[in-house]
């Protein structure tokens, strides 16, 4: 077999690979779900009052609501990209590729400091996290 036909055949393989693993829409969803969860985690403190927690945990509730809603993903088949929707305005926040979904480090900083205007008007260039989902989940 010649060398560029292996080539030919390795390059089909990873692109099947990424067909078969673009994460789905749930999994988008749950992605940013974890981030929230963590970001609410680490919010309560052992000093807070309970009244204080019920406050934090039933905000955070609200919070994967709205995300159910709000968070979708832009199939693109080898890979998807995901997207919020907030005061009528779509934004990316993150993409999808072989199974895992990197989200913005923007988009955690925006639920630690409150600062959601902040990332709706920056330009930088995107950093990223890897963000665990389940891979079982489906569409």
């Amino acid at each position: 077999m010649k060398k560029s036909n292996k080539i030919v055949i390795i390059f089909a393989i990873i692109l099947l690979i990424a067909v078969f693993t673009n994460p789905s829409n749930e999994e988008h969803k749950q992605a940013v779900k974890s981030v929230i969860n963590q970001v609410v985690q680490n919010s309560i403190s052992e000093n807070e009052s309970d009244m204080e927690r019920l406050g934090v945990l039933f905000g955070s509730s609200l919070a994967e609501k709205i995300i159910e809603n709000s968070v979708m993903r832009d199939n693109y088949i080898l890979f998807s990209i995901t997207k919020i929707t907030w005061k009528g305005e779509s934004k990316s926040i993150g993409y999808g590729l072989f199974g895992n979904v990197f989200l913005s480090e923007k988009v955690k900083n925006a639920f630690n400091n409150n600062e959601i205007n902040s990332y709706e008007n920056t330009s930088e260039a995107i950093d990223t996290m890897a963000v665990s989902v389940d891979s079982t989940a489906t569409e």
